[in-house]
């Protein structure tokens, strides 16, 4: 991404403080959601199909994988890169990609999808796990490349609830 389309891209939230402020409440509330969707789901998985090495492993130990690849990577991101302010109030440091959120979001949304009978529930958190992840690029404080490399890392991952 160039400075160009960073600013382009994020400049119409910055002059509105309304639209400022109405990104950052799609942000927490569909964040908010994904974090009580997580340990429903893990419940859910342990007591009506008793696998719950896999509702615990699968997410946690990718979880800490994709901390570790940040870490390791450490990233710049959009706002630190272009040195301007990102739409959502952030001063984290790197550890840019892949975005934790986005990969937090598709795993839990994947995890729907294997192990609950209502597939209309996975559907509905890929939609909002796809909305974060246009938020989380729309506010500055990723790169598409972050968000589409956590989602795609996240898919992959999830593949080990098949085994």
């Amino acid at each position: 991404m160039k400075k160009e389309t960073y600013i382009k891209m994020t400049q119409p939230y910055r002059d509105h403080p309304r639209l400022a402020k109405g990104l950052h409440k799609i942000n927490s509330i569909a964040t908010g959601l994904m974090y009580v969707v997580a340990p429903c789901l893990m419940l859910y998985t342990i007591f009506t199909k008793g696998e719950w090495l896999k509702a615990i492993l699968i997410p946690g130990i990718s979880f800490v994988v994709v901390s570790l690849v940040r870490m390791w990577i450490n990233r710049p991101r959009p706002y630190e890169a272009f040195e301007l302010p990102p739409v959502i109030a952030k001063d984290t440091k790197g550890k840019s990609f892949p975005s934790r959120h986005v990969f937090s979001a598709f795993i839990i949304a994947q995890t729907a999808f294997f192990v609950l009978p209502w597939m209309w529930v996975a559907v509905v958190l890929l939609v909002i796990s796809t909305l974060i992840g246009c938020v989380r690029v729309l506010s500055g404080v990723h790169y598409v490349s972050d968000v589409v490399a956590g989602a795609v890392i996240a898919i992959l991952c999830s593949l080990f609830y098949l085994i």
